[in-house]
């Protein structure tokens, strides 16, 4: 009976110290599971926080011109833009008796990185214009280029009567191209900059003496004011090729943004008269320090698609 009794207490104590190895293997692949957890915790928190730099600008337009900003897939944005005539004094209501240029703009996200647009402004040459935006670099808010980077490409189709008449059936004449690279970086909640090398090719020009290829470089900026609104300033210097007989004054850009929802308008001084980058940035505008100043708006409606 004692042997019995001895053979099951044996047994009893080699099983209870075979389960010790077997408990502390689970207690340590559990600990193990534990930190693996961790790690991946870690990861994601680091993930999240090299997101994209958001918000560098208010809308895709800093104010003329293009922004390294694009709309967002299966969105939709409609812009009204109005200019009015210079502001001389109380004669004619400091410009705005007369409407010097309308301009209307669809621009859709395709993708979030590819924005496809369609337009058209009524001054100087009646012109439908298609483009194509391709946000190539984005910057990032921990890792990776410190800049954004994108790329708009517009095709101009002036449509206006022609003298002399024969010139009226030269399609393949009343095309302009144009190519952009939108280069910012926004610095803080505050102030962003932007630079844009831009090129302009016209299949016929106004004159003979006026040249078919028109290059130039804008340089622009926001500085966040309130929450909702900012202060705007975008200046195109267009290199000198132009003959003595033609205005020769770089578009100078003035204006606020100020966002409510899901408008955004923007309120400019400008010496520009046109609307669209075939015209302004050609180095064809009123003098902005002699009172060649004109006073322009834009509404931006978002809709989600």
């Amino acid at each position: 009976m004692n042997q019995k009794l001895l053979k099951k207490s044996f047994v009893f104590i080699f099983s209870l110290t075979s389960l010790i190895p077997l408990t502390g293997a689970a207690q340590a692949q559990e600990t193990e599971q534990k930190e693996d957890d961790l790690f991946d915790e870690l990861d994601a928190i680091t993930t999240k926080e090299n997101t994209d730099v958001i918000a560098t600008f208010k809308s895709t337009r800093l104010l003329l011109g293009q922004s390294t900003e694009r709309v967002r897939n299966e969105q939709l944005h409609f812009r009204i833009s109005h200019v009015f005539s210079k502001i001389k004094g109380i004669d004619n209501f400091f410009g705005l008796d007369n409407l010097n240029n309308m301009h209307i703009s669809f621009e859709y996200g395709l993708t979030d990185y590819i924005q496809l647009g369609l337009s058209r402004s009524n001054k100087p040459d009646k012109t439908y214009s298609t483009s194509a935006k391709l946000s190539l670099i984005r910057q990032k808010t921990k890792d990776g280029l410190p800049f954004s980077l994108s790329y708009f490409g517009n095709i101009d189709y002036k449509s206006r009567r022609y003298v002399p008449e024969e010139r009226n059936n030269n399609f393949i004449g009343r095309i302009d191209y144009i190519h952009q690279v939108l280069i910012s970086r926004k610095f803080n909640n505050k102030l962003s900059l932007q630079i844009s090398p831009t090129y302009v090719h016209r299949n016929l020009t106004d004159t003979k003496d006026d040249p078919n290829n028109i290059y130039s470089l804008g340089i622009g900026g926001r500085y966040m004011v309130t929450r909702s609104t900012s202060l705007n300033l975008e200046y195109f210097y267009t290199i000198p090729t132009f003959d003595t007989h033609t205005i020769n004054n770089d578009a100078l850009t003035i204006g606020f943004d100020i966002e409510t929802g899901g408008h955004v308008f923007q309120l400019y001084f400008t010496n520009a008269f046109a609307l669209h980058p075939g015209k302004f940035a050609l180095n064809q505008n009123g003098n902005f320090f002699d009172r060649d100043i004109n006073f322009g708006f834009s509404i931006l409606r978002e809709f989600n698609l």
